[in-house]
């Protein structure tokens, strides 16, 4: 019985470290602008993409808005379709979520496009 007691705690213990291992590897804070969406995840695309249009309007510099993906460890995944795009991704221990920005400019580097969307994968 004694050795059945250590047998749990040494799986216990490396169940724990598991988890915390997943959790903080490549440890990144999630950005502010998805880190404080509302409750309901449904709408988290919607009040995404509506927080990107009213911090960077249309006619904003692409610099901008580049400085703040960076500043925000988004991930460059651009050309995308004729536009730019950026990726942040989440994993956590049961479930990787992801934020994407899509953005176009004109040649003069001024915002003609932008949008933004939620993702999230659960095991």
């Amino acid at each position: 019985m004694h050795r059945l007691a250590w047998v749990a705690a040494t799986l216990l213990l490396m169940a724990l470290a598991f988890a915390a291992g997943r959790m903080t590897l490549g440890e990144r804070i999630m950005p502010e602008i998805v880190a404080t969406l509302p409750n309901d995840e449904s709408q988290f695309s919607r009040e995404l993409d509506a927080r990107l249009r009213e911090r960077f309007p249309l006619g904003t510099s692409q610099d901008k808005l580049i400085g703040y993906l960076v500043g925000a460890n988004f991930a460059p995944d651009w050309p995308q379709q004729g536009a730019n795009a950026s990726q942040f991704i989440f994993n956590g221990l049961l479930c990787d979520r992801s934020a994407r920005v899509l953005w176009r400019a004109d040649a003069a580097g001024a915002l003609t496009y932008i949008s933004g969307a939620y993702d999230s994968h659960c095991l």
